[in-house]
């Protein structure tokens, strides 16, 4: 299930009037029956603000798919944003984008059974959390796991995640070395890498976007 479909046209307008964030609040009532917090609908304003930023890009098409809250199957996890489309070969792909507020993590140590986590401020205290590269690159996994379409289709997922309120510093716990593998497959970019984010959605994670753009994540949420 999706809270959110449209194209990059569509999105780009709602934010641009100020009903970006309402919509994802009136669809989720509409779809999940329940009413979001004050602080869930301002990290939409502020986040959905920031993803303007990155697709207004003439390079990525106004046609392209976005879905906003994506539901992975068989999960009460859902998906902060994703864009879709189909490529020069006429093959499908989706990069996954999990959005985060946060402004200063700390890395946790590995132990035999988990490498994966960090420390940061948030849900109003100090808490252990996944890496945001991990989870972008775990909810892609989930995908390809149990969507059929997904896997019936050969889409291609692309995980990332944007940090947007963080400023990545000289050896940074965010890019240390434990973390190394989940940044291969997820990159995690920052509050001044709007410009490397842009890049990578047009020329590496969606390059896909060049030829015969529609969008494709809402059929996906029939699986």
């Amino acid at each position: 299930m999706i809270v959110y479909d449209g194209l990059k046209s569509d999105f780009m307008r709602s934010v641009e009037g100020g009903l970006i964030a309402k919509e994802i609040e009136q669809n989720i009532l509409d779809k999940l029956g329940f009413h979001t917090t004050a602080n869930e609908f301002m990290s939409w304003e502020n986040s959905m603000l920031r993803m303007y930023m990155i697709m207004n890009d003439s390079e990525i098409p106004s046609d392209a798919g976005v879905a906003i809250e994506y539901n992975v199957p068989q999960t009460a996890k859902r998906i902060d944003f994703m864009i879709s489309g189909y490529g020069a070969d006429n093959k499908p792909g989706m990069v996954i984008v999990e959005l985060k507020q946060w402004q200063k993590i700390e890395k946790v140590e590995a132990t035999d059974a988990v490498v994966e986590l960090v420390e940061t401020y948030t849900g109003n205290a100090l808490r252990k959390v996944v890496h945001p590269s991990y989870q972008a690159w775990s909810y892609a996994r989930l995908i390809l796991d149990y969507n059929a379409i997904v896997q019936d289709k050969d889409i291609k997922l692309a995980p990332c995640a944007f940090l947007h309120n963080y400023i990545r510093r000289d050896n940074d716990p965010l890019d240390d070395e434990q973390y190394a593998e989940y940044l291969y497959e997820a990159p995690a970019f920052t509050r001044t890498q709007t410009k490397e984010l842009k890049n990578d959605i047009v020329n590496i994670g969606l390059h896909f976007f060049l030829k015969n753009v529609r969008p494709y994540a809402a059929s996906c949420s029939e699986a």
